[in-house]
């Protein structure tokens, strides 16, 4: 005799037919319960005496982010405007790490943010054959910029000119 099963789910209870033998019902738990729609409140952790805290206090006078012009967007195929962006990036990381090498190495030396991000946001100058990006750096940690840069970097070959290396002008 050819035995088949159904299997009946009514809420958390799941109930198994076998043919030719006695039914058997098994509980099954669901892996995530139900969360209530109402909002459970949270109480602000009070400060614990095993770790220490350090206030944050605002600088004085916060350092001016370098303005960068406000560029139009490349014209082109998907292609051409991917490549711009890609080859813009590259002359940004290639400039900064330029400046990085010119003033002793990253133990000594960081460019400001606006080189660590987003290509297009930089300072630079477009030119035809060339980009020139110009910007402030100084010491790992530093607050108020010491150093300024200005890299030359050619768009077909990306060989890195430094142009100028020294305090801020």
């Amino acid at each position: 005799m050819k035995s088949s099963s159904i299997c009946v789910l009514f809420g958390c209870v799941g109930v198994l037919l076998l043919t030719g033998s006695v039914a058997q019902a098994q509980v099954i738990t669901p892996i995530f319960p139900e969360t209530s729609p109402a909002p459970i409140p949270a109480e602000p952790l009070l400060p614990s005496q095993d770790i220490p805290t350090l206030p944050i206090v605002p600088d004085a006078q916060p350092l001016p982010v370098t303005p960068g012009s406000t560029r139009p967007l490349p014209r082109g195929s998907f292609e051409e405007i991917s490549r711009y962006f890609r080859d813009l990036n590259r002359a940004k990381n290639l400039a900064r790490q330029t400046a990085e090498i010119a003033n002793g190495g990253l133990q000594n030396y960081r460019a400001e943010a606006s080189m660590h991000g987003a290509a297009i946001d930089s300072p630079f100058e477009e030119f035809e054959d060339y980009w020139i990006f110009t910007f402030r750096g100084g010491e790992p940690g530093f607050v108020q910029p010491s150093i300024e840069s200005q890299v030359r970097v050619e768009r077909g070959s990306f060989q890195t000119t430094l142009l100028y290396n020294g305090p801020l002008r």
